[in-house]
């Protein structure tokens, strides 16, 4: 709506000028026209979307094309404040430029799925891990499961993942075992056994696949 008001301004004042006919005046008047354009552009609250500033750009060419045809009728000194409202346009459309950018850009990191969210979810269940990962839903009664599914979700997709996939999964690990040394009182010996005997199969599968990982993506990377 702003930019709107802003196009009818401009052809308002446009309007007001149309008496003038001599060459000169006339060139004046164009010139005028575009300073005042690019002050209204200045003085508007920022829209930074691209639509937005489409409008705002298409207004200025077709005033500056106009403007730039009469330049032999200006003075020097108008010419000079010619130059000078081309210029402050051009900083207003760096600074706009830039911020639809940045806007987008966040917009697109935003509309990404967290993938360390999803690898938890994949690994523990959906929303059992948050992300201070103190594992509290975790006792000795239900940790072995715990184990079990997590060592058996990494064994099922351990070729799938990638350097950082397995990277995220040692944090989680860590975490997990920081989870037993709380609850460890409360472990049965057959489960702690069992756990034993899981981080053991764990080991196992990162040492093999994780390192494997890494060597594949170094070759990559240098090909």
């Amino acid at each position: 709506m702003k930019v709107i008001k802003l196009l009818v301004l401009a052809a308002i004042v446009s309007t007001g000028f149309a008496s003038c006919n001599s060459a000169s005046k006339n060139a004046q008047k164009e010139a005028e026209v575009l300073s005042i354009y690019v002050d209204s552009v200045d003085g508007l609250t920022p829209v930074y979307s691209a639509e937005s500033w489409n409008l705002i750009d298409d207004g200025y060419r077709e005033r500056v094309l106009v403007a730039e045809a009469n330049t032999a009728d200006l003075s020097a000194d108008e010419k000079v404040k010619l130059e000078e409202s081309k210029a402050k346009y051009e900083n207003l459309k760096a600074k706009y430029e830039l911020n639809i950018k940045e806007m987008e850009s966040a917009a697109l990191a935003s509309s990404k799925p967290n993938y360390k969210m999803l690898l938890r979810d994949r690994l523990f269940g959906e929303g059992k891990v948050g992300d201070d990962m103190k594992f509290l839903y975790v006792t000795g009664d239900n940790i072995r499961g715990v184990y079990e599914n997590f060592v058996d979700q990494v064994a099922d997709k351990k070729s799938d993942f990638t350097r950082e996939d397995w990277d995220e999964i040692n944090v989680l690990y860590e975490a997990l075992d920081t989870r037993k040394n709380v609850v460890e009182p409360n472990l049965s010996s057959k489960d702690n056994m069992k756990i034993a005997g899981l981080k053991v199969r764990y080991a196992s599968i990162a040492a093999t696949h994780r390192g494997g990982t890494k060597v594949d993506e170094n070759k990559e990377a240098k090909q």
